[in-house]
This record gives structure tokens, sequence and C-alpha cells, in this order.
């Protein structure tokens, strides 16, 4: 086995894009984004011979006093790595797995350490029934489990199932509501300008105000938008009555899957169901694309309360039929202990 940077683009994304439930955010173009945000990014792959057999993509972020970490955003990857852990392969499909990931692993600290880094932040695509393997792989190092930054609860659409299959798993009031706008003439299309950008930001301000969250800036949506939109790895969809936008998503499309990322709504005709339209159109065009899975994202835990904060946000994905799929979370590998501290005291006092 040998480690290399990976640097054709078709090389990476044929390996993620062939994966179960393809990461897009182990991507090419998920990589290229990042350095439109000013991130050094690294692709390292574990080869065998030809062969790929892993790869990771890292991400630098700076932090202050010359300070900075690196995250892997659902990675790092391994060939087959979800079909072997859900299905239990035999011992030695999993003593290569483990002896891929220990190697894309020793080869981030590696370059850690040659860039001074605190800390590196993981969400591997593990299920969390698989968490005792990713403890096994990380034992030897000083790692400790923190607040997710991709969801650790998402929720998803087997787009192998024929429509009227889809419509039938549907919630009634989801399938009414979705008819509702239909016959409201609520409409659905793509966005293709800078003003059609300005009017999804203009909703995602009103939504962040309505719903209380945080959002990102609103240049890192549009740096999302302008590098991400022309090659097709992603669509934002808006949903018009009346000639006015009530609603609009960011979806990405990558390998096997569709990834519904960012959502934002409009306060007004609330009563003509535009979401729900929205959606369905979405889910429509990713089957006839050919794609597997339409993933709906982030939802609360199966065992969070009436009052958690995305409860009703999954109400309104899982209405849509489907089933969930719950990771391991993130976990900080630390190579600098004492700036750990101090970083994390100083970002509970922030939050």
């Amino acid at each position: 086995m040998e480690i290399k940077e990976i640097t054709e683009q078709k090389v990476l994304d044929a390996f993620i894009g062939l994966q179960k439930m393809s990461q897009f955010l182990q991507s090419w173009l998920w990589g290229e984004f990042q350095k439109k945000l000013g991130r050094k990014v690294w692709r390292l792959g574990v080869f065998e011979d030809d062969s790929l057999l892993g790869s990771v993509l890292v991400v630098r972020y700076i932090l202050p006093l010359g300070r900075n970490y690196l995250y892997c955003p659902r990675g790092p990857i391994v060939e087959d790595q979800l079909l072997r852990l859900r299905q239990g392969s035999g011992g030695r499909a999993m003593t290569e797995f483990q002896t891929v990931f220990k190697e894309l692993l020793k080869e981030i600290v590696s370059r850690a350490q040659e860039q001074g880094t605190m800390f590196v932040k993981l969400e591997p695509p593990f299920e969390k029934s698989s968490q005792h393997v990713f403890e096994e792989i990380t034992k030897d190092y000083n790692i400790y489990q923190v607040d997710f930054i991709q969801p650790q609860d998402s929720w998803y659409l087997d787009l192998e199932k024929s429509e009227e299959e889809l419509l039938q798993n549907m919630h009634h009031k989801t399938r009414y509501n979705i008819r509702l706008a239909e016959k409201k003439n609520v409409t659905v299309r793509l966005a293709e300008s800078d003003e059609d950008f300005e009017k999804f930001w203009q909703l995602n301000l009103v939504t962040v105000k309505r719903d209380q969250f945080r959002s990102h800036s609103r240049d890192y949506y549009y740096q999302m938008f302008n590098t991400l939109r022309n090659s097709g790895f992603l669509k934002l969809y808006l949903a018009e009555y009346n000639n006015e936008v009530l609603a609009a998503n960011i979806v990405m499309f990558f390998g096997d899957s569709v990834t519904y990322v960012h959502g934002a709504s409009s306060d007004l005709h609330r009563n003509v169901m535009a979401p729900h339209l929205l959606q369905w159109q979405q889910i429509q065009q990713a089957k006839k694309d050919g794609f597997r899975i339409f993933d709906f994202w982030g939802v609360a835990p199966t065992d969070a309360s009436e009052n958690h904060p995305w409860s009703g946000i999954s109400r309104f994905k899982k209405s849509f039929g489907g089933k969930g799929i719950s990771y391991v979370g993130a976990y900080d590998l630390i190579l600098d202990k004492m700036w750990y501290k101090l970083y994390k005291l100083t970002y509970t006092i922030k939050h």
C-alpha cells in the first residue's frame, strides 16, 4: 500500500461516487469550494498498485493566534466501507478496512504535525451500530467525542421504489399538500442568476429569524452557488406563487445520492404549501436522473423530545416516508493538549 495525493478529479470522484450513499462532502468539487473560501485542502489516497482503496479530503481551518485545525467531513472513506460494516463481512475484509483507515489517519496526523495543528476533527461515515470499529481504529490516539458539525442523524428515501410507492409511503397530509400546491398553480424552477440567488438569501434571512437558528454568511452561500452550480453538482430550486418566490432549496447531486442541504421559506402564502411541492419535484427529478438515494439531511435523534429545535423540520422530512440513519458523530483527535484546553474554554464562553 502507498499513500499519495490525488491530483485528478476523475480518480477521486469515481471512487467516492461508487460508494453506497456517496458522500458529496468528500468530493473533488467540495474541495474546490473550500479553496474558494480561502482554506487549504489535501486529497489523500491509499493505493495498491493502480487501485484506490481509500481516500480523504482534509480541510484546514485557521484559528486566532496563528493556530489551526484540520477537518475531515464525512471521511475518511474506505472502499465499500458502508456495505462491509452493515453486512458484517468476514475478518479479512474487516482487517483490510481497518488497515486502510489507519494508513489514512496516520498520514492526516503527519500532515497536521507539519502544519502545527492543534487537533484533527473527524466525522466518519460510520453508522452508530459500528462505533466499536471506529473506537478500535483510533484507540492509540488522544481522541474525544464532541458536538457534530454535519448532522449525526439523517433521513432518506430509496429512489428505486416507483413514484406510486413513494407517494403511498408518504403521510396522507403530505400527499394532500402536494396536490393542493399543484391546484394553486405553485411552480418550481431552477435558479439561473445572481438575482435568483438573492431571492434565496432574503428567504434565508426570514427563515433564520423565524426559526431561530444560526446561518452561514451570505458570502459562504454565494461562493457555494457560484462555484458548484455550473457543473450540475449543486442546484438551487425555487418554488413560486403568483411570480413570488415562497421557498428555495439548495440540493447536491453526487454519486448515487441527491442531498437536500439548505432550505428557506417565506412567511407569506403558507396555505399554498409551496415547500411540499418543492420537495416532491426535487425527488421526482432525482429519480428521473437515475439516483438511488434522496437524502433529506439532518433530523432530530429518535429519542429527542418534542422541544428539540429540529422537531418541526424533522416531522416535515419524515412525512415524505423513508427511513433514518445515525452516524457515530464528531471526534477531535488532539495533538496539542494545552492549546486545545484553551480553545475549548474560549469556545464554551463564546457559545
